[in-house]
């Protein structure tokens, strides 16, 4: 798998903020509530919206009010006969750093937990420092070796 470019990392992160910056705007409105503020604003009604979106009007109806979940076509669809776009952005939970860091140590934790669980079986108990040093090396091991590794289930 090919690594990925700091200005790719970057990018990702950049898209991710105006995503967050998106949520906050538009106050957690669902979709539908959005179209119908739009098209209300624009003094359309559902049918002329529905006509220049060529879908029924008890589609547009329906996610006006929430009670249907649509595609991304029709959402498309209703959204250009707004003279609008459709924006998709994703919208991290975390930096991409601490992603990555909270994976490796959960990969880390994983593998030491089976070492020393064999390690207990045979009543060699580690004590905690050694357990905390070796944690830290494998979990530098998963971030510095192939992202392949960080992502895989054992």
């Amino acid at each position: 798998m090919k690594q990925s470019s700091p200005s790719e990392k970057l990018f990702v992160e950049e898209v991710s903020a105006a995503a967050q910056k998106l949520k906050e705007t538009n106050r957690g409105l669902p979709i539908g509530n959005l179209i119908k503020i739009i098209r209300t604003q624009l003094g359309m009604s559902q049918n002329i919206l529905a006509k220049r979106a060529g879908v029924p009007q008890s589609t547009i109806s329906r996610i006006e009010q929430g009670q249907s979940d649509t595609t991304i076509s029709t959402l498309t669809k209703l959204l250009q006969a707004l003279s609008c776009d459709l924006v998709i952005a994703p919208l991290l939970h975390y930096p991409i750093d601490t992603l990555k860091k909270n994976q490796a140590k959960k990969q880390a934790e994983k593998q030491l937990s089976y070492i020393i669980g064999t390690m207990n079986l045979e009543e060699q108990q580690p004590d905690q420092k050694f357990i905390e040093e070796l944690l830290k090396r494998e979990k530098e091991k998963f971030l510095q070796g192939p992202s392949t590794k960080l992502w895989a289930e054992q």
